[in-house]
């Protein structure tokens, strides 16, 4: 909120609608990659790195602005993506799920589970301490958030074929092709 009422002069409550549509996106865009990971998973890389390169994309387009405000339609449209960000992180535990033998499902969903807390802490910090060391200056302290999204984009990309490799390897028992629920 701060960031949306002090560095983007938005009011508080123009600050909390657009919080709140980061929670609605977020709930919407996470039943649409479901319903498009379950029949395909070939979908699965496309999405989580679409959605990384849109939010970076955004972001950029946020801070580089070169009046003092973006633009509110841009601050929702980021605000949408930021919301498909929970849901694209999802996406690690349907690669880890088929690419590891059943002995090590567990495993691999804690290893999923603490990469995204590390890299979101990791985040937070990098935020935090540059913006207190720039004197509040909100523009630099979230451009920390490229060079993490790099890095995370970096492994997806060196790690998704030898991820696609073992699910191959693997005879996955547990993939969902679709769910009856009884009226």
């Amino acid at each position: 909120m701060p960031f949306l009422v002090e560095a983007q002069g938005r009011s508080r409550a123009e600050a909390g609608e657009l919080l709140t549509l980061v929670v609605l996106s977020n709930m919407a865009i996470g039943l649409v990659y479901g319903q498009v990971i379950a029949p395909h998973h070939a979908a699965r890389a496309p999405l989580a790195l679409g959605t990384v390169a849109a939010t970076a994309l955004l972001w950029a387009g946020v801070l580089a602005w070169p009046e003092r405000h973006a633009p509110t339609a841009l601050l929702v449209v980021l605000c949408v993506v930021l919301g498909a960000c929970g849901p694209a992180s999802m996406i690690g535990f349907d690669f880890a799920r088929p690419a590891n033998p059943p002995e090590r499902l567990g495993t691999a969903s804690g290893i999923v589970n603490m990469g995204g807390f590390m890299a979101s802490m990791a985040t937070l910090l990098a935020v935090g301490v540059l913006f207190d060391a720039t004197g509040h200056n909100f523009r630099i302290a979230f451009a920390s958030v490229f060079f993490l999204q790099a890095l995370g984009l970096s492994q997806m990309l060196r790690l998704r074929g030898r991820a696609y490799r073992r699910e191959r390897e693997h005879v996955v028992a547990s993939r969902v092709e679709a769910v009856h629920v009884p009226a």
